[in-house]
């Protein structure tokens, strides 16, 4: 295994042959890997929703889609980095853009106006995260429990990470 991934309640791990293994709840079909999926890259598990990058930089999704949450833009190419919220998607694409799709309910999936030179995504269950190559992190989507609020000094962040309700950033030492 070379990457996991855990939803509301499914996970999904990336096998070294790269193909993928999916476990847990299964309501909504989000355990039932698609058939013949290989060549993947990265996986990403929402609540009851999976998304899988392959390695020629498209993406494929599988399980409940009332939201629209695995209904992949039309040609969405040269993705580089895959997120799963809550009941919505995001991708990163090699140019630093980012693509979102699915519920829109708190403006999840809708992506800031000029945000460019992302080099990191992650999804919470209303909110999303974005690094930027200056180590910069922006936010959007709800802001029920100031989600979206960086605490000042924050800056120069090297990983982030998404939950529910809350996020958190690893900041890059300083010499």
């Amino acid at each position: 295994v070379t990457a996991i991934s855990s939803g509301y309640a499914h996970h999904l791990a990336l096998k070294g042959d790269k193909t993928v293994a999916a476990w847990g709840y299964n309501n909504g079909g989000q355990t039932n890997v698609p058939a013949g999926l290989s060549n993947v890259a990265a996986i990403a598990a929402g609540r009851y929703h999976s998304l899988a990058l392959k390695t020629d930089g498209t993406v494929v999704g599988w399980g409940t889609n009332q939201l629209g949450q695995i209904s992949i833009p039309p040609g969405l190419v040269g993705v580089i980095a895959i997120a799963a919220g809550r009941d919505h998607s995001l991708a990163l694409t090699t140019n630093g853009t980012v693509v979102g799709w699915g519920e829109d309910n708190y403006g999840q999936s809708t992506v800031p106006p000029g945000l460019s030179n992302v080099t990191a995504i992650a999804a919470g269950w209303y909110h999303n995260l974005a690094r930027t190559e200056n180590g910069a992190l922006v936010s959007w989507g709800s802001n029920g429990n100031q989600l979206l609020a960086v605490p000042s000094g924050v800056s120069s962040v090297s990983a982030m990470a998404a939950g529910m309700a809350h996020s958190l950033a690893v900041k890059t030492a300083t010499e």
